[in-house]
């Protein structure tokens, strides 16, 4: 054992791994419906294994933070900005005014306890479930003049342990067992309606849809078809706007390619594409025996998202492009627009970098491509170019400071990280052949990152954690349940009162507000729907960046 440690001691590089395995275990258990979780598995580690005298240097601790918190910007990126539209906006105002009072009370119960400002940090941070407080409000007090600044510091993770457990349970209590009944509602009632007008909702908007995936199936024609046209098979197929295609054809063991002209014999298989929602306007009835041919089928084929680009595509319909400019077999199967799919008719007009799915053989796809703009192909590969200027032009507008007085306000590197990942990740969801980061890696680098930071915090607080803990632990969860429940039960009064939303989404709005995943997770269950989601997603994206913000705030409060 000795030996252990003091090759932990030597590799501390090697201590942040220990951490984290340990740290992601203990983060699986779950004790009914509640589940540890990652950060704080990985901080009890961290402190535990920083009572060994290890220490990781901090610059290890600031890269995989700024790793995270570009990760998250780049993931609520596209949500967020799409929240700025008019129907996000009462979300994104009521989440704005949660997160206020949030603060204002982490503020004032901090003050009423004689907090300094890294137990007010750590309050915050554990008391309205953020997790990148730590980081922040840490970054903030390590710019202060003063000598107690690594005790300061170590109170942070402290705060954030005894008030976390509160924060997380205490949040879905309130919203799950006094939400309701403040409301005045049958909750699983209020969301089976709301579960229906959106069932209704997302009906009206696809049922006319030409939004599908393609298929393929084989069919050894009867012999009236003998004679006839691919072309004339295919109008005697569909009705008109159905784009059903003979791919292929097989005759006497031999595969070819199917064109209009191409005559078809008795005894023919044919390959034939269409679209999933067009099965019921296909009369394949009477066409022939549905077959299953290894030979026939065995073509390549692709589906291929492609930006638009090209000039002469842009401001088109899908009809208008449908019949001039696609090619046999290919077929327009999906259209995203600023990163979502979306509904679309064949009379809908294509903007500027709208992605267009094309499905059909892959000689086929792959010409049309030029035509229409540039392919946006699937790939492992991370665009680092993009998360590296991405993070330096973050941290770049986090340096400078404003003066109040003698103190110094700033962004902060992290601060400016998270900011530009949101520019960044919405620049990529309006110009999706840049900048892509696959979702593989978007996890690494937000999970992993925030892991590893919290690793390295733990480790390094593990001295001072155990004295932190001794002297205001009590104190910390009586200051971090007093927080947690103003600003619950403030969601709920002004979501009643003031916004007027209806009781799920008011719900949902003060657990997204307040980044209590384990809420709606809660609200969700008991309601046995997935309503309460529907105001949780753009008050969720508005809390992780003001609340990671005011890691900052709070610190200058108590400096």
């Amino acid at each position: 054992m000795s030996w252990l440690v003091e090759v932990l001691q030597s590799y501390p590089e090697l201590a942040l791994f220990l951490t984290l395995a340990i740290g992601y275990a203990i983060g699986k258990i779950q004790i009914g419906s509640f589940k540890i979780g990652t950060v704080p598995g990985v901080l009890v580690t961290g402190v535990l294994v920083g009572q060994l005298g290890i220490t990781v240097d901090n610059t290890v601790k600031a890269v995989f933070f700024l790793l995270f918190l570009f990760a998250l910007g780049y993931n609520a990126g596209p949500q967020f900005f799409k929240g700025l539209k008019k129907e996000g906006i009462p979300q994104m105002i009521f989440a704005v005014i949660v997160c206020v009072i949030g603060l204002i009370s982490a503020i004032l119960v901090g003050k009423l306890m004689g907090f300094n400002a890294g137990q007010a940090g750590g309050l915050a941070a554990g008391a309205l479930t953020q997790s990148s407080v730590i980081g922040v409000a840490q970054d903030a007090i390590s710019k202060m003049d003063i000598s107690n600044q690594k005790q300061m510091m170590d109170f942070v993770p402290v705060g954030y342990a005894v008030t976390y457990i509160f924060g997380t349970l205490g949040c879905t209590f309130i919203l799950t067992t006094f939400g309701p009944k403040i409301l005045g509602v049958d909750l699983e009632k209020e969301c089976l309606e709301l579960d229906q007008q959106a069932k209704e909702s997302f009906e009206d908007e696809f049922v006319s849809s030409h939004a599908s995936d393609v298929l393929y199936r084989m069919y050894k024609v009867n012999d009236e078809y003998a004679g006839k046209t691919v072309s004339e098979i295919e109008a005697q197929l569909s009705q008109k706007n159905i784009r059903c295609f003979i791919v292929k054809i097989k005759r006497d063991n031999q595969v070819f390619k199917a064109n209009t002209s191409t005559l078809i014999h008795t005894n023919d298989c044919l390959a034939i594409a269409f679209k999933e929602k067009d099965v019921q306007h296909i009369k394949f009835l009477d066409l022939g025996e549905e077959i299953y041919d290894h030979q026939l089928v065995n073509f390549r084929t692709e589906s291929l998202d492609v930006c638009v680009k090209n000039q002469a595509i842009i401001g088109r319909s899908i009809q208008e492009i449908q019949d001039n400019d696609l090619t046999r077999g290919v077929i327009i199967s999906k259209l995203k627009r600023a990163g979502e799919e979306v509904a679309y008719t064949l009379e809908t007009k294509l903007d500027k970098h709208d992605v267009l799915t094309l499905a059909g053989p892959v000689d086929d796809v792959e010409g049309l491509v030029s035509r229409i703009g540039k392919p946006v192909r699937q790939s492992d590969e991370t665009d680092m170019t993009f998360v590296g200027l991405g993070i330096l032009f973050g941290g770049l507008i986090g340096v400078p400071s404003l003066m109040i007085g003698k103190i110094g306000i700033t962004l902060s590197t992290s601060g400016g990280a998270l900011i530009m990942g949101l520019i960044f990740g919405y620049l990529h969801s309006r110009r999706p052949t840049i900048g892509r980061i696959p979702s593989g890696a978007t996890w690494f680098l937000s999970n992993v990152g925030l892991a590893a930071f919290v690793a390295v915090v733990g480790i390094n607080a593990g001295p001072g954690f155990v004295d932190g803990l001794q002297s205001s632990g009590l104190s910390f969860f009586l200051a971090g349940m007093m927080v947690t429940a103003i600003s619950t039960f403030s969601g709920i009064f002004l979501g009643k009162y003031v916004f007027k939303f209806s009781a799920p989404v008011i719900l949902g709005a003060t657990a997204g507000a307040l980044t209590t995943t384990a809420a709606v997770g809660g609200l969700c269950e008991k309601a046995k729907s997935n309503a309460p989601v529907l105001g949780y997603t753009i008050p969720y994206t508005v809390g992780n960046i003001l609340l990671t913000v005011w890691g900052s705030l709070i610190v200058m409060f108590f400096s």
